[in-house]
C-alpha cells in the first residue's frame, strides 16, 4: 500500500532535479534523473536509521552512497557539457557538480576565446571562517610539474584539466584561484573566485563554470 507514495515521491524528486539541469540534459537523462532520485530516496531512508543501524550494515548504505556519487557524476558531466556551448567567448574554471557527487571533481581550463592559449601555472589560496580564526590552505602546480606540459596548448574550444576540487573540505569557504597562461607570445595572469555555501558551489547559476578575469596589470 506504500508503493504509489513512495512513486510519487521519487518522481517529484526527480523532476525537482531536472529543472535545475540544463533542458537538453533533463530530456536526454529522464532514466538517469529517475535513477538518481530511486538511489537517493533509499539512502535516505537508510539515513534515518543512523544511530540504529547495525554497524553490520554500515557497508549497503556506503554501496548505495557510491551507487549515487557515480550517477551524480554522470548528470554534472553531462550538464557541463551542455552549459559550455552556450557560454559567452572568454576564459572559465570548470568543475562538474551536482548533489551528493563524488568528493574528488576536475578542474577544467576552459577556452572560449577565438585564439589558442597555453597553460602555465597554477596557484590556490582557500580560506574559512571557524569559531575560533581563519583556516587557510595554500597549493600551487604548474604544467611540468603535473605532467601535462605537452597537452598545455589550449584550441579554441577546448579544455584541459589542471587541477582537482574537493566537494568535502569542511564549513563555507573561498578559494582564490590565479592562473597563469601564455596568449599570443605574452605571459599574462587570470583570476577566479570560486566560493562553497552550504555544501553547495557559488554561483549556482553559473552551473559550475567560473569566468577568469585578467588580472595581470593590477
Amino acid at each position: 500500500m506504500y508503493h504509489r507514495p513512495i512513486y510519487d515521491e521519487v518522481m517529484s524528486r526527480a523532476s525537482r532535479l531536472a529543472s535545475d539541469c540544463h533542458p537538453m540534459v533533463a530530456e536526454r537523462h529522464v532514466d538517469t534523473m529517475a535513477r538518481y532520485a530511486r538511489v537517493t530516496s533509499a539512502c535516505d531512508a537508510l539515513e534515518s536509521f543512523l544511530g540504529a543501524r547495525p554497524r553490520m550494515d554500515d557497508d549497503v548504505f556506503a554501496l548505495l552512497s557510491q551507487r549515487r556519487a557515480q550517477i551524480a557524476d554522470l548528470i554534472a558531466g553531462a550538464n557541463l557539457d551542455a552549459y559550455e556551448q552556450e557560454l559567452p567567448s572568454g576564459l572559465y574554471l570548470a568543475i562538474p557538480f551536482f548533489p551528493r557527487c563524488s568528493d574528488k571533481q576536475p578542474v577544467w581550463l576552459v577556452n572560449r576565446t577565438a585564439k589558442p592559449i597555453t597553460y602555465i601555472s597554477r596557484s590556490v589560496y582557500a580560506y574559512a571562517s571557524t569559531d575560533d580564526a581563519v583556516d587557510e590552505y595554500q597549493a600551487a602546480g604548474s604544467a611540468f610539474k603535473d605532467g601535462i606540459a605537452v597537452s598545455a596548448v589550449i584550441a579554441p574550444g577546448d579544455r584541459l584539466q589542471i587541477d582537482e576540487y574537493s566537494m568535502s573540505f569542511d564549513g563555507d569557504f573561498v578559494n582564490n584561484r590565479r592562473i597563469v597562461l601564455n596568449i599570443d607570445g605574452e605571459r599574462r595572469e587570470w583570476f577566479a573566485s570560486i566560493s562553497k555555501l552550504g555544501g553547495y558551489l557559488w554561483d549556482e547559476e553559473l552551473h559550475g563554470f567560473h569566468a577568469l578575469k585578467d588580472v595581470t596589470d593590477h
